[in-house]
């Protein structure tokens, strides 16, 4: 068993009783589970004839097929021509008048969508729509996923009916209307995406009482595919990053101006600077190209403010400025006494090794071919080649040209420009260097300068000139040429400034003075805009953190103390309360209260319930944040960091699952399913991290290399999902991939490679020890009994209000269920603040707060057809009471913002699947609970029997899961 904290469990009972507020929908409300599991009020077999006249199916754009085992089903699909709603069904199904009634479809584990076809299914009652169609806390009937849920077998979702609506009755017709993908991130024109096939196939609909159920023995769900394991390609895939790598290097080294560089771009120099494999290792024109990229952000910055808070700086600000200051910090000094150049003084390419990128393949005269040659070269692997007269006529002149922004700038003074060549039967005039130069308007102000190499067949020579810059002069044109007959290879052009002044533009200032500009104003700025969601906390506080730390290397009288500079990172990973940033004057806002921690106790990243997905994205800022303190040209070891770092990454590993990949073989999935933030059902696969923009997935078992998340990785390399881990990393060529890749590569496949053989294993698998995790602040369980795995999130999406729905999943070898259902809640000494009333919105059931003008209004975008509206609307909740000082509508500006812990009621309980969950999330309050269940059970924390009916009190912090043997078949 897992040891856990006295504040996460209770195991002792209590004979008193508290005095509580409780608050339900109905009496008869309250959910209660039967021995055994209960049969359903009423079933139907969809494509079955017989079934679908008793209740009365009606449909438009459906068809009935045989699907999977034999079995009969139906399909929706698309109109033609496609659009966002689909084809229909339309049923009717017995209730209970008094009982909240479920509604459950019978789905095939092994259907999964094909990309951009993530389909849903949304249920309507009387042509409203019961639920949301996209996170609401009542969601979809079926939301297609890139993945399959199980394999051999069906499984179950589960949703609620509305009370309101199946009160009195005892049959209630339903429709199922088919919908096209959602995509979380478009705007009121991309976010509902047209349906362009068949839906999944629907086998069956049931209606019950019970929120668990079992389905009849003829009923058939299949048998559980064996798993095997995927064959191990990590050897290719992580070739295919490291070319990628190299590639990137190459051209970031010898083809992309600066002035391109953005700060992923640098950042992914900077590591190359310290790789010995990049080209750019230790070279001197490394750190001229990072220093005319930062020069380059700078004066982008100065002519535009919002560059400071472009998407590009992921709310770091300048972070990456200091990030690049601090790596390089002993080299680099040098440079940042010259001025801020306003283009790039390097010639690009010069050795070709990038191809011809950068110059231009000109035809002066005649004809002739111009080419790099990968097989040549003087001091790399290619070279240019050019030759001329292929056909032996004369006067032929070919070769390339820097042309336009390609040219470096000059400034006054002499300067020392050259090129290697050698040659093969080159005849008079032969191979030659051309320079020119031109003003800053494009307009020749020196004419051709040609010099020489010797003719016929020799060796490498170096062409050189040494010109004075001449009057009025901005840039520097370089022709490499080849007159007459033959041929010449040309490597290595450099471009140097012998003696005078580099080039300038009016008062730009030293790099010094302009640096620590950006490092001042960016660290000002986010101080002072802090976010609450715990990734822009991060991205906000390392920026900060960073931002001072290059102070104090550029400009100490500047820099904070390290004492208060650390608070921003403390308070990033929970070891400090979330003060909200600061005002002008230094002094914390504290908008969230001074207890507001923004990840739990136990390690799970807040925003207002579990986190899911979004909970994973943080990683790479967590080992960020650490490497921040702790490595650089200022390193301070911190274990208290160090410590609590590695806690939130071991505190993930709980929320791996057992699943399936495309192909069949086993993985361990990401548990979304309770999760509140765009989720894919199931979730991504991921062992220790997953791979994101920003995300290796070694990255924190290469920062922190312990016993188990050294074996969680392991754990997948054995899998053989290293491989399929890698595919973003060497497929998207944007460069901010191109930083992670580089990270994976010179950093973390080394560290894991490393590492020592390790027996650790996810927890969640089959075959591993039980256990039982519980967060009371984010409301969540995972508990693990035999080979059984529950999870449950025990306030569900409550964004404005306590709304007595939970999320639960439910996962064995031979079964998967997946359900939102009631819950019971008591509010103690803690009376509710006010109720919130349940709007008519069908999109989402809640109010982005708009404030930076993206034209989304309350309740989400609009669906397209005609208006709709949600039958939960009118109903009452109540608002939670919230810890003082924290304002309840934070940043609110209309009804229905997210409002952190308004939805969090005091007390919960919960039954389902034989499972008696009792959580209080409070600090203050202590609550009795009688689990509603006879005879002996099974504590889930100790493993031992226990007499379930007893009363027990559950103290501040503390929840109690007891499982009931005599509940299951």
């Amino acid at each position: 068993m897992t040891e856990l904290s006295r504040r996460t469990f209770v195991q002792a009972a209590s004979a008193a009783l508290a005095t509580a507020t409780i608050w339900t929908l109905t009496d008869a409300g309250a959910a209660k589970a039967a021995p055994g599991g209960s049969l359903p009020l009423d079933r139907l077999g969809l494509g079955n004839p017989a079934s679908e006249t008793a209740h009365g199916v009606g449909s438009s754009l459906s068809s009935s097929l045989t699907g999977a085992l034999s079995q009969p089903a139906r399909v929706l699909n698309p109109t033609e021509p496609a659009g966002s709603w689909g084809g229909t069904l339309r049923f009717r199904m017995m209730v209970d008048p008094e009982k909240t009634t479920y509604l459950s479809l019978k789905l095939w584990g092994e259907d999964f969508a094909a990309q951009e076809q993530e389909w849903r299914l949304q249920l309507f009652i009387d042509g409203k729509s019961a639920g949301w169609l996209d996170q609401g806390p009542v969601d979809g009937l079926d939301q297609m996923s890139l993945a399959p849920r199980t394999a051999g077998m069906f499984y179950l979702h589960t949703i609620p009916l509305p009370e309101k609506l199946t009160s009195g009755r005892t049959e209630l017709e339903v429709e199922i209307r088919s919908l096209g993908r959602i995509w979380a991130y478009g705007d009121g024109t991309s976010f509902y995406k047209p349906m362009t096939s068949p839906s999944r196939p629907i086998y069956a609909a049931y209606t019950h009482t019970d929120p668990f159920f079992v389905p009849a023995p003829d009923d058939p769900f299949g048998t559980p595919s064996q798993r095997g394991v995927r064959p191990d390609d990590s050897e290719d895939a992580i070739q295919r990053v490291r070319e990628r790598v190299l590639a990137d290097q190459n051209a970031l080294f010898y083809a992309k101006p600066p002035a391109s560089l953005d700060p992923w771009a640098w950042m992914t120099l900077v590591h190359g600077y310290q790789w010995k494999e990049s080209p750019a290792f230790n070279s001197p024109l490394t750190l001229t190209k990072i220093c005319e990229a930062i020069d380059a952000t700078y004066l982008a910055w100065k002519a535009n403010n919002a560059v400071l808070t472009a998407s590009g700086q992921q709310w770091l600000g300048f972070g990456r400025v200091a990030l690049a200051l601090d790596t390089l910090w002993g080299d680099i000094q040098p440079l940042l006494d010259k001025q801020v150049t306003p283009g790039s003084t390097l010639v690009p390419n010069p050795g070709f090794e990038a191809g011809t990128a950068g110059w231009t393949v000109t035809t002066w005269r005649g004809s002739g071919s111009v080419v790099a040659d990968p097989s040549v070269g003087r001091s790399g692997k290619s070279s240019l080649k050019a030759t001329a007269n292929p056909n032996g006529s004369t006067g032929s002149v070919v070769g390339v040209t820097l042309a336009g922004n390609s040219r470096p700038l000059v400034g006054s003074g002499t300067y020392r420009i050259s090129a290697w060549c050698k040659t093969a039967d080159a005849t008079a005039p032969g191979a030659y260097m051309n320079v020119l130069f031109y003003n800053s308007a494009g307009a020749v102000v020196q004419s051709d300068r040609k010099f020489f190499a010797t003719t016929g067949t020799h060796d490498w020579e170096q062409i050189t000139a040494e010109l004075p810059t001449p009057a009025g002069a901005a840039r520097i044109r370089i022709d490499l040429r080849v007159e007459g007959t033959g041929t010449a290879w040309f490597d290595d052009v450099a471009l140097e400034l012998v003696n005078g002044t580099p080039p300038t533009s009016g008062t730009l200032p030293l790099r010094k003075a302009a640096y620590r500009e950006m490092l001042v104003e960016s660290r000002e700025y986010w101080r002072q805009n802090q976010r609450h969601y715990t990734n822009q906390v991060q991205f906000t506080s390392l920026g900060v953190y960073l931002c001072n730390k290059g102070l104090e290397l550029l400009s100490p009288a500047d820099a904070w103390p390290e004492q208060r500079a650390r608070e921003w990172i403390y308070e990033a990973v929970g070891l400090l309360p979330l003060s909200s940033g600061e005002n002008a004057d230094g002094s914390k806002k504290w908008k969230l209260g001074r207890q507001y921690y923004i990840y739990s106790e136990q390690g799970l990243s807040r925003e207002l319930g579990y986190v899911g997905g979004y909970g994973e994205i943080t990683a790479d800022l967590l080992v960020a944040m650490y490497e921040a303190v702790t490595t650089g040209a200022i390193k301070r070891d911190d274990e208290k960091l160090r410590a609590r770092v590695e806690q939130l990454f071991l505190a993930r590993g709980w929320f791996r699952h057992e699943g399936f990949d495309e192909e069949g073989h086993r993985v361990m999935r990401l548990e979304s399913i309770i999760g509140w933030r765009n989720e894919h059902y199931p979730g991504e696969v991921v062992y220790v991290t997953p791979t994101d923009k920003d995300v290796t997935p070694l990255q924190a078992t290469a920062a922190f290399p312990s016993a188990k998340l050294v074996g969680w990785a392991q754990q997948m390399v054995k899998d053989g999902q290293l491989g399929p881990a890698l595919a973003l990393l060497h497929t998207d060529t944007s460069a901010r991939i191109g930083l992670t890749a580089a990270r994976f590569v010179m950093h973390d496949l080394p560290a894991f490679q490393a590492a020592a053989p390790s027996s650790e294993r996810l927890p969640a698998g089959w075959g591993r020890p039980d256990f039982a995790f519980a967060d009371p602040t984010t409301g969540v369980i995972a508990v693990k009994r035999g080979d059984e795995v529950l999870y449950a999130s025990l306030y569900w999406r409550a964004r404005q209000a306590v709304n007595r729905w939970s999320r639960v999943h439910l996962l064995r070898p031979d079964t998967e269920k997946s359900a939102t259902v009631r819950c019971d809640v008591e509010f103690g000494s803690a009376n509710p603040v006010g109720t919130f009333t349940i709007q008519d919105w069908v999109c989402w059931d809640y109010t982005i707060n708009d404030s930076d003008g993206n034209g989304i209004r309350p309740g989400g975008f609009a669906p397209p057809g005609p208006a709709l509206h949600q039958a939960y609307a009118g109903e009452e909740l109540p608002i939670a009471r919230t810890p003082e000082g924290m304002d309840p509508k934070l940043g609110a500006t209309a009804l229905g913002v997210e409002a952190i812990e308004s939805g969090r009621a005091p007390f919960y309980r919960l039954s389902y699947a034989g499972y008696h969950v009792a959580m209080n999330t409070t600090s203050d309050q202590s609550f009795d609970y009688k689990c509603p269940a006879t005879g002996t059970g099974i504590d889930c924390i100790t493993g031992q029997k226990t007499a379930l009916p007893k009363m027990r009190r559950i103290g501040p912090g503390e929840t109690v899961v007891l499982f009931d043997p005599a509940s299951r078949p």
